[in-house]
């Protein structure tokens, strides 16, 4: 059998072959010292790869003490995988980086190879959502009580005045102060709702979905859960929020009478609603954060269904209802078998 592999790989093939990974490469040997480095890891610290290679790893990671290098070399297996994330620096810049280090014996002799990937970029997107939600932590606490304080003493005394007085007026403003409890309380739950899903086990989707049924406003209409006892791995409570934000849309967008269905199919389950649906167009949009259609909601409440779903790993969808209403489907379940 022949091989069409060339016998003979050149030095510099090699070097070009390694620099075509995009990411830094670093060898060293028994004594700590880099071997070799490509001009990817040396451009990190505005070098030439020459100026590396002799160089002690702990000149490098400050992580790894050299009093402690034998213990540290030591403690890996030949072919032994390891991944990290810590910081690099050297000619006084520090980097963040991602590596991965393999041990690996040629011609008996053992040495550390290392791939060496610069997460700066990632390190600056996850403090700055780190500093997103301190400030929406600041947010819900004005929500929570700067604004809510105020509207309970309105609606107080607008309770006592109405103890005397009936006007049509008193009556809008009633309702103008329940819009705004409705808008304080979507905004508060925005604020304090991220992708996360707290411990997930497997739940009744029909008994979730009956709860949640029962904490929404629903005299006129009709809810069918799927039969049997189906069940799915979710956070029961963000599922019961999931829930109760699909069932408030159905009856705001499809009328107090709707009939709403909750269905599962062989990867996921669905809420469909009796009332007019969701034009085409409209569909990619229902998910934006204070997107609506109707005057009286706050377009807050798919958006946070949207939160619940990608916390899952679900993703979801909107399409027409077998009697033209709108239908969200919500795939990639896990189901357990009964």
């Amino acid at each position: 059998m022949t091989s069409d592999a060339p016998a003979d790989l050149s030095p510099e093939f090699l070097a070009e072959l390694v620099e075509s990974v995009g990411v830094g490469v670093g060898v060293y040997g028994r004594d700590g010292r880099y071997v070799y480095v490509n001009q990817s890891y040396a451009d990190l610290f505005g070098v030439e790869p020459a100026e590396l290679v002799g160089t002690s790893l702990w000149e490098v990671v400050p992580g790894i003490e050299a009093s402690k290098f034998d213990s540290y070399w030591t403690s890996f297996a030949d072919d032994e995988t390891r991944t990290d994330e810590t910081i690099h620096a050297y000619n006084d810049s520090e980097v963040p980086v991602a590596t991965v280090t393999t041990r690996r014996s040629i011609d008996g002799t053992a040495y550390h190879f290392g791939t060496i990937k610069d997460i700066s970029e990632r390190r600056d997107r996850e403090r700055e959502v780190a500093r997103q939600n301190e400030r929406l932590e600041d947010f819900a606490s004005v929500v929570s009580h700067d604004l809510r304080n105020p509207l309970n003493v309105a609606q107080g005394y607008l309770d006592l005045l109405r103890e005397d007085v009936d006007r049509d007026e008193l009556r809008l403003v009633d309702n103008a102060l329940d819009r705004m409890a409705v808008l304080i309380s979507e905004l508060l739950e925005l604020a304090q709702s991220d992708s996360e899903v707290g411990e997930t086990a497997p739940v009744s989707i029909g008994a979730v979905a009956e709860e949640a049924w029962r904490n929404v406003d629903t005299p006129e209409a009709v809810l069918d859960t799927p039969d049997g006892n189906p069940r799915l791995v979710a956070d029961e409570s963000r599922l019961l929020q999931l829930f109760e934000n699909l069932f408030r849309n159905a009856i705001e967008h499809a009328g107090p009478d709707t009939h709403v269905t909750v269905g599962v199919g062989s990867d996921g389950f669905h809420v469909a609603d009796t009332g007019p649906g969701i034009p085409p167009g409209k569909r990619d949009r229902v998910f934006e954060t204070g997107y609506t259609t109707d005057e009286r909601g706050t377009g807050f409440g798919l958006s946070i269904v949207q939160q619940i779903v990608t916390g899952h790993g679900w993703t979801i969808r909107v399409t027409e209802g077998s009697d033209g209403g709108a239908r969200f489907d919500i795939d990639g379940v896990e189901f357990v078998a009964e």
